[in-house]
């Protein structure tokens, strides 16, 4: 089992999150999911679907007081990327959408802060033999 430290590498129009297990490429400023990289899976997403429709966040929402139920569908995309914390046993990186009045009745009026964490994998293993250990019952 490899101990590589997180790694992340951001591109012109994507950012990869590398643990030495699972690999995540997630659309730059978007911050949509285009590939799952697992041990020897190349891409656990449908490839065949365009990059943006594969692992995406939407919402369906209607202005207060709207009739009906229709609503508005909207594909959460960031307009902004930031990476929030680099290290050898983490990594996370921010994908943001702020609204403003201009866009009213066109985009839920809601900022938004999409996030995205990668942990070394010790810490992942860690983390599920404390999940065990506080989740058995006596």
């Amino acid at each position: 089992m490899s101990s590589q430290r997180v790694q992340l590498d951001i591109q012109d129009h994507h950012v990869v999150m590398d643990n030495g297990i699972l690999q995540v490429t997630l659309s730059k400023p978007d911050g949509i999911v285009t590939r799952i990289q697992y041990n020897s899976i190349d891409n656990l997403l449908e490839v065949l679907n365009e990059e943006v429709e594969r692992g995406y966040w939407d919402l369906v929402w209607s202005e207060a007081g709207s009739v009906g139920t229709t609503g508005t569908f909207d594909v959460i995309k960031g307009t902004k990327f930031k990476v929030i914390v680099e290290s050898d046993e983490q990594v996370e990186v921010s994908f943001t959408r702020k609204w403003n009045p201009s866009q009213k009745g066109k985009l839920v009026p809601l900022n938004i802060d999409k996030r995205f964490i990668t942990l070394h994998q010790n810490c992942v293993q860690a983390q599920k033999r404390k999940v065990s250990i506080h989740g058995h019952s006596r």
